[in-house]
């Protein structure tokens, strides 16, 4: 009994809740192979937790959660591998390792801090560079320090704009001067054609098409294309603001070498397993989920609808990056139908990026959605 007392108590059933459904929605965020990193101790603390929480309440004084409150640590670590710049070659090894720390127990007022190990940093990011690393992220998430009952979605939404704030700033860093072989994956860069024909960068993905009724906030379109760039793994695709709005999102599959595309003319498209398609849906999920509970928070219920009106399961990459099209002269909106787009523009452009727009169209707006 005396060791307990030395012991901050553990959080309220109630945050103790909203932290495990960070921890889980994080988890989910960062689902792709080597990007999120638990330990077996940590592990087996979050299942301490859920087993916790699932205790009767008259069951909360016995020895059996005595003893589950007693051996949970001060803190849960997750390390969440931050790509430096999302349409990289992960062949270079440029992704910058974050932990991130979400307490199991409030320590003062600190619930949630990130940093960057020295242990765990890469060659090219001297001990400066952590120093300098570890300053940006922990005034991303003064915030938290100012509200200890947010919810598990406003913590999550601080952790997102305090690693999207360090990859900013790791992309105004100079390459690193290693490798004949990385200096070769970096000269591809500049070119999109060879960065398609990488043999590491994945070429299949599940794109999936989105209808909003309106899309029109420059700020929380730039949320979206934000989130996009920044999530593990990355995601491509476009938005295309108006009304309505169309957004389109394309997520990585992983296939062995053998399944990527080549030179000859024909292709055969691999199939996704149960479990390639479990973690396209839940990253997709995760994704809305994030975007609803902190860009658009502000936003009534009834007006965050998001019809998902196609989704091919396995095809070919389109697009590079994810980008905001609705001022590209490409696919300018007609100046006489206000906030609708010209879908011929559209149409031809789509085409141009190996995507059958037409169809495409018709099955995403239906026939005379937009007028051509």
């Amino acid at each position: 009994m005396a060791t307990s007392t030395t012991k901050p108590p553990i959080l309220p059933p109630e945050d103790l809740s909203s932290t495990l459904s960070s921890i889980e929605l994080l988890s989910a965020m960062w689902s792709g192979t080597d990007e999120l990193t638990l330990s077996p101790a940590d592990e087996k603390s979050i299942r301490s937790v859920a087993e916790y929480l699932q205790l009767p309440l008259e069951s909360l004084g016995d020895a059996k959660s005595v003893e589950i409150k007693e051996g949970l640590p001060d803190e849960v670590c997750l390390g969440l591998k931050v790509r430096v710049d999302p349409s990289s070659d992960e062949e270079r090894g440029n992704k910058e390792g974050v932990k991130v720390n979400v307490g199991f127990r409030l320590r003062g007022k600190s619930g949630v801090r990130l940093w960057v190990g020295a242990r765990d940093a890469p060659d090219w990011l001297d001990r400066g560079g952590v120093e300098e690393a570890n300053l940006i992220l922990g005034k991303s998430m003064d915030g938290n320090q100012e509200d200890q009952g947010e919810e598990e979605e406003d913590t999550v939404g601080k952790v997102l704009n305090a690693i999207e704030g360090l990859s900013e700033w790791l992309l105004t860093l100079p390459p690193p001067q290693s490798t004949t072989n990385d200096t070769a994956n970096t000269s591809t860069q500049s070119d999109p054609q060879s960065t398609e024909t990488s043999t590491t960068a994945p070429q299949w993905v599940r794109r999936t098409w989105y209808y909003l009724p309106s899309l029109s906030t420059p700020s929380k379109r730039k949320d979206i294309c934000s989130l996009a760039l920044t999530s593990n793994p990355p995601l491509t695709g476009f938005l295309l603001a108006g009304k309505p709005g169309l957004i389109v999102i394309e997520y990585p599959l992983s296939f062995p070498s053998s399944s990527s595309p080549d030179q000859s003319s024909s292709i055969t498209t691999p199939t996704p397993t149960q479990e390639q398609n479990l973690s396209a849906a839940l990253a997709l999920n995760s994704f809305w989920s994030v975007i609803k509970t902190t860009s658009w928070s502000d936003i009534p219920a009834s007006h965050k609808k998001i019809s998902e009106k196609l989704t091919e399961e396995c095809t070919l990459r389109a697009f590079t990056g994810f980008q905001d099209v609705t001022d590209n002269p490409e696919v300018e909106r007609g100046a006489d139908r206000g906030r609708k787009s010209d879908l011929s523009k559209l149409i031809k452009w789509l085409d141009a990026k190996g995507v059958s727009g037409k169809w495409v169209m018709e099955r995403c707006l239906g026939v005379g959605s937009w007028e051509m």
